[in-house]
Order: structure tokens, then sequence, then C-alpha cells
């Protein structure tokens, strides 16, 4: 009896929440499917990775640019319109990460990409500085040591034989931001089997499946199955490189008995080191930082600094692959600034004379963005570009579908650089691979930097080819590609 009444009441329950849920759906001026009993339109959205992208298209060409879903009971606009883009992301007040975040903070705890108010604004003005072009010239060497070493590892498979690249130029990327930022030399390119790597790409693919699937993002649930595990040993690896890195840097510091940052200034610190060394030795509001926010942030910089550049790098080799002759006027660009020294690294100042092959990185983010989803979190009810976002909805934003939209960039599908041309004038929200806005991406520069730098020393040594195998792309934490992403090469001489 006493069974049977909790069945009943959890009927009436579910059914009391649907009704609720129904109202709502019916009292926004947003189209989008009718939500289900208690998991919404879960149903569209409990797919593979690599389906997940695709579902958001059919969806967005059935609704409009605009269009509303629910998981379990979250309220969420998905959005590929630019004009609504603008009106959230040039706003200080719509700063707070969506709920999806939330999924992250078991690796990232409270960094900079999670955190939220007061900690992240004092967190952001206190961070900025440490990537002040004055620090970044200090990182070009870095960058072409790093890159003269994946030019030889790559020599040795340029046979013309089809290369999944991912896994080479994320070792690579590893070694930049490790090297650079954190000021610490991991040698990740010489383990092509690094437990960092791997570590990074299981949870991204375990938080982007919580993401997607609203039974896994309930606690009570993900904790049964075995991702639970998965992700637990992927924490250990992700989180003990983060206190080796610390750790080594800390012995560097008291071996060079430095006891504080003294030559701060309004145009940031001159140490190459800065970022993590400020996080050592600073103080904010008269204490030193703790070891778990030191930790969350360097975490949250090893991640973006490394993911997000080595997809940046990767599908930009693959567009070139397809166009001989885009990466002939790289290769003429490159001429023209280095002359007959072509094997000499390049300076802070030649990089931004590299006009061209800035374009085709655009270009290529425009098509592959390295992050193709991001969300923030409306906690009041708003007006935003014309629609009416009531208070505690989820705005999703599709950079990958929105940056291929033909009302936007005509032909989407072909690669063109020139549509980057200075001369070319557009809506600046229509092209956000970095986000925009008070909350951008703080490293935007350096991954510029480090793109350019490494995508210009592979165009100078070889030739890149179409491997003839598309990539099957898959919307975790950054763009990847679950069959890799695969190009051939030849060396120019």
């Amino acid at each position: 009896m006493i069974a049977l009444t909790l069945i009943f009441i959890a009927i009436v329950l579910c059914l009391l929440s649907w009704l609720s849920m129904l109202r709502d759906y019916k009292k926004l001026k947003v189209r989008g499917p009718v939500p289900l009993p208690l998991i919404g339109n879960g149903l569209h959205f409990a797919v593979s990775s690599e389906r997940f992208l695709p579902v958001m298209k059919e969806l967005a060409d059935k609704f409009g640019n605009v269009y509303s879903i629910y998981l379990s009971s979250f309220r969420y606009f998905m959005v590929l319109d630019s004009h609504f883009t603008e009106g959230l992301l040039s706003s200080s007040e719509f700063i707070e990460k969506g709920r999806s975040y939330n999924f992250l903070k078991p690796w990232l705890g409270s960094g900079l990409l999670t955190a939220k108010g007061q900690r992240w604004k004092t967190h952001r003005k206190f961070l900025t500085p440490t990537l002040h072009f004055n620090i970044l010239q200090n990182f070009v060497p870095v960058f072409c040591k790093n890159e003269n070493i994946l030019a030889k590892k790559l020599m040795k498979l340029a046979d013309g034989r089809a290369i999944d690249i991912f896994p080479i130029i994320a070792l690579a990327a590893l070694d930049n931001v490790t090297e650079s930022v954190m000021g610490v030399d991991m040698n990740a390119q010489t383990d092509t089997e690094s437990k960092y790597v791997k570590a990074v790409e299981c949870i991204s693919n375990i938080t982007a499946s919580r993401m997607r699937n609203s039974f896994l993002a309930v606690d009570a649930i993900f904790n049964l199955t075995s991702l639970k595990k998965r992700q637990d040993d992927a924490l250990k690896v992700l989180h003990g490189q983060t206190k080796q890195v610390i750790d080594a840097r800390l012995l560097e510091i008291e071996r060079l008995n430095i006891k504080t940052i003294s030559d701060f200034s309004e145009i940031g610190i001159k140490n190459k080191h800065a970022f993590l060394d400020l996080l050592l030795l600073a103080e904010i509001n008269g204490k030193k930082i703790d070891n778990e926010h030191i930790r969350e942030e360097v975490d949250t910089f090893m991640f973006e600094g490394h993911d997000t550049t080595a997809s940046g790098i990767t599908f930009t080799l693959f567009c070139l692959s397809k166009h001989k002759d885009i990466q002939d006027k790289i290769y003429n660009e490159q001429k023209s600034i280095f002359g007959d020294d072509m094997k000499r690294d390049p300076t802070y100042s030649e990089l931004q004379q590299m006009k061209y092959l800035e374009m085709v990185i655009k270009e290529a983010l425009r098509l592959y963005p390295s992050v193709p989803l991001i969300e923030r979190k409306i906690t009041q009810a708003a007006d935003i570009a014309g629609f009416y976002v009531p208070a505690n909805t989820s705005i999703v934003l599709n950079i990958f579908e929105m940056q291929r939209n033909p009302d936007i960039f005509k032909d989407p599908m072909d690669f063109r650089p020139e549509r980057f041309d200075s001369s070319v004038n557009r809506n600046a929200f229509s092209w956000i691979p970095f986000s925009a806005g008070p909350r951008n991406c703080i490293g935007q520069k350096f991954a510029m930097m480090e793109l350019k730098i490494t995508i210009a020393g592979i165009i100078k040594q070889f030739h890149l080819l179409p491997a003839g195998v598309e990539p099957k792309l898959a919307a975790d934490l950054i763009l990847r590609s679950r069959n890799g992403v695969h190009v051939k090469m030849l060396p120019r001489e």
C-alpha cells in the first residue's frame, strides 16, 4: 500500500512538473520543440558527440536562429543569431556562465573560466597584465623552439602518408603553455603517449556527455556509472600534473631566492613567467592566494592554453591541405619577410607583418572554431535584441553554426581568407572563436601568436596535401574529430 502511494505521489509530481513546464513553454515568445514529461527535450540531445551539432542545426532549420529547449525542467535558448549574440556578449551584466559549466568544477574548480561574480572580476583584473604584449614577446623563443622540435618530428612522417596530426600538435601546444606561461619545461613532445593529453580528452568527453544527457547530468545517476570512475582516474592525472608544474616552479623560485613580485607596473610584470609567479607570490587584499585557488587557475590555463590552440592549429592545417594556392600565398608572404634566410626564427614584430597568414587562421577558426559552443545564464528577466528572456534561462551560443550562416558569410563552406581583409565590413559579433565582450578569452593574443609561429614554420618546410579523409566533428569542450584530422606532407626541399 505504501509503495503504491509513493508511486502515485511520484506520478502526480511528475505530471504537475510537466504542466508547469508546458505553461512556461506556452508563455515563451521563442519557438521550440514541445517538452516531454520529466526529461523535457532531453531525447533530442541524448546522442553521440558527432550527432550533437547536426541535431542543433536541424532544430534551428525548423524553429529559427533563436529557439527554446528544456533539459529536464531547465530552460535554454539556443542562439545562432549575431545580433542576439552582440546583445548578450557586449553587456557587462550577462557575464555569469551557464549551468553546464558546473560539470567542469571537479576539474577546474572556480578558475577564470568557471568563476562568477566578484571572484571572476578580481582574478580577471589580477591576471590580465600577465598576458600583456610586453610579456608575450618573451614567449616567441619558446614557441619557436617547440615548433622546431615539432618540424623534426613531422619530417620523419613527411613521405606522403596520411597523418593524424591532432595528437602530435597537442603535445607541442602543451609544451608551449607549460614552458612559457608556467615556466616549467615538461618536454611533452618526447612523450608520444602523454597521460595528460589523454586525460584531457577523456574528461572532455565525459563532461560533454553530461552536458548533453539529462540523466547523466544528475549527480546521483552519474555517480553510479562507470564514467564516474573514469573521471576520477583522469582527475588524478590532471591534478597530479598541475601539482608537478606548481612544485617545479616553486623550487625554482626558492633557488633564486625570490620573495615578492617587486617589478610590477601598470603595463604588467617584466618576468616572462609572470602568470604562475604572480599566483605564487602576490597577494589579494593582503593575503596570499591559497593553494587550491592556485591549482584551479593553473588547471584552467593548462587546459585552455593547450587544447584550444591544438584544435586551432590542427584544423587550420587541414584546411590548408586542400588549398595549394593559399599555401603558396603564405609561403610568399614568409619570403617577403625573411628573404633568403627562411630558416631563421621570426621576431615579435615580424609576426605582426604576417597579415595574410592571420586572415587564413581567422577563416579556419570561422569554419572550425576551437570552442564550438559557449553558455551564459540570465539571472534576471531581460530584453536581448528584441527577445524577452525570462530569469534563470541559460543561453547557448552555437558559434560553430553561426559562423557558417550564409546570411552572414556568402558561400560559407568555401575557404576564403579574404573575408577577413580589413576592408570588409560586418557585424563584429558574427565571428567569435575567442568569445567577445567583457568575458572574452584572456589568452587570444597568446593563441594567435602561437598559431602564427607554428603554422608559418610548417608551411616554410612542408607541402600539405589532402588525405581524402573528412573529420567526423565532435562537440566536446573543444572541437575534435572522432576519426582524427588527417593530412599528407612532403618536404619542400
